[in-house]
């Protein structure tokens, strides 16, 4: 993700895919209903600690990647994964190989 609209989505995504309500993630992260619907629809960029928490709630998790690696995790039909990462490098995955769990 590199703007704050690609972020908002991608909360508001996980927040329907998990039928939570805005006043249910408030409760759960501590911010005001008004607060989390403002950072769902992209109007307001959260602090860092706020992102954290409602990401959290969603069964999301924030990483921090090198830019150089962010094109091969984007998972775009042009991306060629050029990292891997450690579970795939124990399980003796190369780059250019795509693994689909359960299959």
């Amino acid at each position: 993700m590199r703007t704050l609209n690609e972020f908002s989505t991608a909360l508001a995504l996980a927040q329907r895919a998990r039928k939570l309500t805005a006043n249910a993630l408030a409760l759960r992260t501590g911010l005001t209903p008004q607060a989390v619907r403002q950072i769902l629809a992209g109007e307001t960029a959260p602090r860092l600690t706020n992102a954290m928490a409602i990401a959290s709630e969603l069964g999301l998790e924030l990483v921090l990647v090198p830019k150089e690696a962010a094109p091969s995790l984007s998972g775009g039909p042009r991306a060629e994964r050029t990292v891997l990462s450690d579970v795939e490098r124990r399980l003796g995955l190369r780059s250019g190989v795509s693994f689909t769990p359960g299959k």
